[in-house]
């Protein structure tokens, strides 16, 4: 051991920041496994609410900033590209997050994604019907 690591010092310090770092990234992925997305009511023709739920706790997370997903794809050819727009959803002070848009329809699922506290928490909703 003695010998490696009078040799080869950058190397056994890379292989270590590896697997701190790798440490690192799956407690964030972890932690993102903690939040789930639930359909909190249809409010009209085309405006739906969303909650973003702690399953640790069961309750509604209303400092996180939630967004729909839409996918473009992009002309080309070749592998498919997608262009991802987000859509900021307005909260409504009571745990909600409201979408409106032309793509609400009975039993359409609408992609989001959360940001909370550097996280990135990805899921979707079912539009009620």
């Amino acid at each position: 051991m003695n010998i490696l690591l009078k040799k080869h010092p950058r190397l056994i310090g890379l292989a270590i920041a590896t697997v701190l770092s790798i440490g690192a990234n799956s407690a964030v992925a972890w932690a993102a496994d903690d939040y789930k997305f639930e359909t909190a009511g249809c409010l009209s023709g085309d405006t739906f609410a969303v909650r973003l739920v702690d399953e640790t706790t069961g309750q509604s997370v209303s400092s996180a900033q939630v967004f729909a997903v839409h996918r473009q794809l992009l002309p080309g050819k070749g592998e498919p590209r997608y262009l991802e727009r987000k859509i900021a959803l307005t909260p409504d002070g009571k745990g909600r997050f409201l979408y409106e848009g032309n793509d609400v329809q009975p039993g359409a699922t609408i992609m989001l994604v959360a940001q909370l506290d550097g996280l990135d928490i990805s899921g979707s909703a079912k539009v009620c019907g």
